[in-house]
């Protein structure tokens, strides 16, 4: 093998070493105060464009979250936002599959009217109270 042909494989060896670096750093970038916003849950018919790929891509205080049918820049909600709110939790039947499951919501502050945060089938949610 000559080593003209040996060069491409050299630099494509040596961009493969770097690239975890690079993955790696991004994922350390700050991020803006607040949290995400609960994700409604509704079904979308149409998928959107997302709009950022971190909170620093959104205008003044809005973070890139995960909304109804996209990512997209929006206002964050209090991380101390606890208002714990009237009713209990549903039961929930079953188990979910996934490991590590996502949170919508931490606590009933954060969710919209008088639904609170409770256990989903995967991860917790906002839910109407019984």
């Amino acid at each position: 093998m000559k080593s003209q042909s040996l060069f491409p494989l050299a630099v494509l060896l040596a961009l493969a070493a770097l690239l975890p670096w690079t993955v790696e750093g991004a994922e350390k970038m700050p991020e803006k105060a607040g949290r995400c916003p609960p994700k409604p849950q509704v079904m979308c018919f149409r998928y959107e464009e997302p709009q950022c790929q971190s909170d620093w891509q959104c205008p003044e205080k809005r973070k890139c979250c995960h909304g109804a049918c996209g990512i997209k820049c929006l206002d964050p909600v209090d991380l101390f936002a606890s208002d714990k709110k009237p009713g209990k939790c549903p039961v929930v039947n079953g188990q979910c599959m996934m490991l590590n499951p996502p949170n919508y919501c931490h606590k009933d502050g954060q969710c919209q009217g008088n639904l609170k945060c409770c256990l989903g089938m995967c991860g917790k949610v906002c839910m109407s109270p019984v």
